[in-house]
């Protein structure tokens, strides 16, 4: 799995919608500022409450109209053929990506592993690219080991931005998966 170096996971937990949308806010700011591809495979819509949160933001509108140019409706199928389509599409032109993906950790997890799959089989198409993949997990619907989902990720994201899971949670050691 020679594509693991220029993959990264990111986690992050969210109570609501606009919670979610209000944690990504200044890191999509940031990443579109450095013209870093942004794009979604959501299970649960965002787009009002990013609308609504945008309006309130003191950004220029050549990124308030890049990020209200991503997609924050949620997909309906996330299957491995969608899964195929998407990544093929993505990766055309693009060196750096972020992949935010919101849900239940059951939803995230098939996403996950359909990616995994997809990028396990086309390595040859990943020279020079790196990915962000940033799973936002439904706090509602988490009920497992928060060190589980830490584990399976590089870095945490949260409205102050995005660490290595480490620094946001001393004592917390990665355990081999």
């Amino acid at each position: 799995m020679i594509f693991r170096n220029s993959i990264r996971k990111t986690c992050g937990f969210y109570v609501s919608e606009y919670h979610m949308a209000t944690m990504l806010l200044p890191h999509i700011v940031t990443k579109i500022e450095k013209g870093v591809k942004i794009d979604t495979i959501l299970n649960k819509n965002i787009k009002r409450e990013l609308k609504e949160l945008i309006s309130k933001l003191n950004i220029n509108d050549i990124t308030k109209a890049k990020i209200l140019n991503i997609r924050w409706e949620n997909v309906e199928e996330n299957d491995f053929d969608y899964i195929k389509d998407y990544m093929e599409n993505i990766i055309k032109n693009n060196n750096d990506i972020e992949i935010i993906i919101n849900g239940t950790k059951k939803q995230i997890d098939k996403v996950n592993k359909n990616i995994e799959y997809w990028l396990d089989m086309n390595i040859e198409k990943l020279e020079g690219i790196n990915i962000n993949i940033i799973n936002c997990y439904e706090i509602s619907e988490f009920n497992s080991n928060i060190n589980n989902i830490l584990n399976e990720h590089n870095n945490i994201i949260n409205t102050s931005g995005e660490y290595p899971v480490e620094e946001m949670f001393e004592g917390h050691r990665k355990e081999a998966i």
